[in-house]
């Protein structure tokens, strides 16, 4: 900070060091290279136009140096330099004499340096060649500290701040903010069979001496597994906040390192704040990102993750006494960890946290729409019923995009239309409010949604049509047609032979009716992405699920070019004909009454 303020100070003195005007044209005239030079006709016009204040003429040269009028302070750029011949040095003079340019003479030598400048160039090369240095090597120091506090950790662990290996716990902390939030197990809506499964781990931690007696020993590790969005960390939170134990969460990525040695550091460091605060529940958030399997598929192993990965396993079951730990981890991706992290011992149990039905799904409703006003319209049974496959995070979101709806509009009453035009938006993306496209192009859209939603209806044992639209997305849709499947019809996620044909042919729906209506000549491209599903799904049927009586064979562990080309026929053969049962199924003049109304009213819910 010192050399801050003294270096304006520095600098000025070092100027008033400099050579004078005079010693500074001698200097020029042996670096001529180092200006500008300008030709014989450039001078004389720029002295005629008085931009010039003086003329040097160096004697023993073929030179002159000119000065301009306007000076900059900088003798290197106030000065150029032309080359003349002899015998034009006197016309030269007169013409300067003639305009008021002063010709100079003076003996071509530089004057020797005198102590004091000796001092200056001292002062200079001080600054030049250890203060610039500094400068910059404390900008280094100071960038890789930021980098490493980013990383997390404590910056007084030294002198640069913290480096990795170090992890910034404070269980206080982490506790206060979870007893804050109020999260308990009856904050989880979803499958009942988990909440009892979690209810038991609080038991567990509880009446940790009726277990004992019994013989049985806590659990060490529970891994919460399922699909995004179901709710793996809600638990987690609300089993450590009914346990009134000490909590930990971290995300297993602040373990992955580029450093060799610094995940496992991390890893230790984490597991000796934990049997130091005893009771403790630790919660890894994502775990996959640092327990997959080991050398599985890498032509490169990642040294470091494994390292890490060692570690876990060593704290999680080895020789240091983890009574009053346990550890909560949650993945979507259970298989690819590591076989030695599911090992009983490590993880003793695991919980699958599955997406909710639709029993589930109305009570996840009724949970977020405590803090909300809907109107008595609003039917949550049909809510629940339309939202199959939807996560707890995405109905939590479904009704937070209603509650938004409602905002904008200024009411404070969430109404049925503003439920349905969130659900809208969150299946097929923002709809487009102008729609710029030709009666011509609308009427196409309009006939190829008719044909899925015509055969929705005369499948429908199975589906249950709810709503068709040809109103443009700004996903690329021209139009949508929305459906649910029976759950009678699926056998609960187990579907028949005949349920993905009919699956099949309602696909084909669009394109059947363009076919009808303008002739197969004249079908849209419309239709690409419902074949690739098509073409997606019956190969599934035949090489998948072996739904097809004449080919049971894995084609995956064969490469037999028969056996690929007999699939590849049964595959087309089921294509063609769903294509045709959608074609036999579908009626021109039902096809014209469903597409006319939808020009005239853009959507229809039934």
């Amino acid at each position: 900070m010192i050399l801050f303020i003294i270096l304006p100070f520095i600098l000025s003195f070092a100027n008033a060091l400099l050579p004078s005007s005079k010693d500074s044209i001698r200097r020029i005239s042996l670096n001529q290279n180092i200006i500008p030079e300008t030709s014989y006709r450039s001078l004389l016009s720029k002295i005629k136009t008085h931009d010039v204040e003086k003329i040097y003429f160096p004697s023993n040269s073929e030179v002159v140096i000119s000065e301009n009028s306007l000076l900059t302070d900088d003798p290197f750029l106030d000065f150029s330099v032309t080359q003349i011949s002899p015998q034009l040095t006197k016309s030269l003079v007169d013409i300067s004499i003639e305009n008021g340019v002063e010709p100079v003479f003076y003996k071509n030598t530089a004057p020797p340096p005198a102590p004091i400048q000796n001092i200056a160039s001292g002062v200079l090369g001080f600054i030049d060649n250890f203060f610039i240095p500094s400068i910059f090597l404390f900008i280094i120091i100071n960038s890789l500290r930021a980098f490493f506090m980013q990383r997390g950790g404590n910056p007084r662990n030294n002198v640069f701040g913290s480096f990795p290996g170090s992890l910034n716990i404070d269980i206080k902390k982490d506790k206060e903010n979870m007893i804050k939030s109020n999260i308990t197990l009856q904050s989880f809506a979803g499958s009942p069979e988990v909440f009892e499964e979690c209810t038991e781990v609080v038991s567990f931690l509880k009446n940790e001496t009726i277990y004992k007696n019994a013989g049985a020993y806590i659990p060490r590790g529970i891994l919460l597994d399922g699909p995004p969005g179901t709710g793996k960390t809600l638990l987690a939170k609300a089993i450590a906040s009914e346990a009134n134990a000490n909590f930990v969460s971290i995300s297993a990525s602040e373990f992955v390192e580029l450093y060799v040695g610094a995940g496992a550091s991390k890893i230790r460091s984490l597991f000796t704040t934990a049997r130091a605060n005893t009771p403790c529940i630790i919660f890894i958030d994502e775990i996959d990102a640092v327990g997959r399997q080991r050398g599985a598929g890498a032509l490169n192993p990642n040294e470091e993750r494994e390292q890490t990965l060692n570690q876990l396993l060593a704290e999680m079951d080895g020789f240091a006494d983890n009574n009053g730990i346990l550890i909560l981890a949650a993945t979507n991706r259970k298989d690819i960890l590591d076989k030695a992290l599911l090992r009983p011992g490590r993880f003793d149990r695991t919980i699958t946290v599955p997406l909710p039905d639709v029993i589930s799904r109305k009570d996840i409703l009724h949970v977020h729409a405590k803090n909300k006003n809907f109107s008595s319209a609003v039917n949550f049974d049909l809510l629940a019923d339309i939202t199959s496959g939807f996560s707890g995070a995405q109905l939590k979101n479904l009704l937070n995009e209603a509650a938004i709806f409602a905002a904008r509009k200024g009411n404070t009453i969430i109404t049925e239309l503003d439920v349905f035009n969130a659900f809208d938006k969150l299946i097929v993306g923002l709809i487009r409010k102008k729609d710029s496209r030709s009666d011509e192009t609308r009427w196409r859209v309009a006939v190829h949604e008719a044909g899925h939603a015509l055969l929705c209806q005369y499948f429908s044992d199975c589906f249950e049509l709810k709503k068709v639209s040809i109103l443009s997305t700004y996903n690329g849709a021209g139009g949508y047609t929305l459906f649910n499947e029976r759950t009678n019809a699926t056998n609960d996620g187990l579907p028949n032979k005949d349920f993905l044909l009919k699956r099949l042919a309602i696909a084909f729906g669009g394109r059947a009716a363009e076919s009808i209506v303008f002739g197969e000549d004249f079908v849209s491209v419309g239709a690409s992405q419902d074949i690739s599903y098509i073409n997606q799904l019956a190969s599934q049927m035949v090489n998948q699920y072996h739904l097809d009586n004449q080919f049971f064979m894995d084609i995956t562990t064969s490469s037999s070019q028969y056996l690929l080309n007999r699939s590849d026929n049964i595959v087309e053969r089921i294509i063609t004909d769903s294509y045709d049962k959608a074609v036999s199924s579908l009626n021109r003049i039902d096809i014209y009454n469903l597409a006319n109304r939808l020009m005239n009213e853009n959507s229809i819910v039934f």
